[in-house]
């Protein structure tokens, strides 16, 4: 599977989100460059789990309509 890549906009809102996160449930300020590591991190190890399962809810709805 090829790495997951996000434009620069998506980056900067998905690191907006980690930040208010951190701050709100964790009482922890993060800083822009730990939440890009993050969002690298999670991408790289995890992004084909979610891909997955995106991929099967899709045939899944598809199956059903067919």
């Amino acid at each position: 599977m090829k790495d997951i890549e996000f434009s620069q906009q998506q980056k900067e809102a998905m690191v907006a989100r980690i930040k208010k996160y951190f701050e709100e449930e964790l009482n922890q300020d993060i800083g822009g460059f730990e939440a890009e590591f993050l969002i690298d991190f999670f991408a790289k190890e995890l992004g084909g789990y979610f891909y997955n399962q995106g991929l099967q809810d899709a045939q899944l709805l598809l199956s059903e309509k067919l």
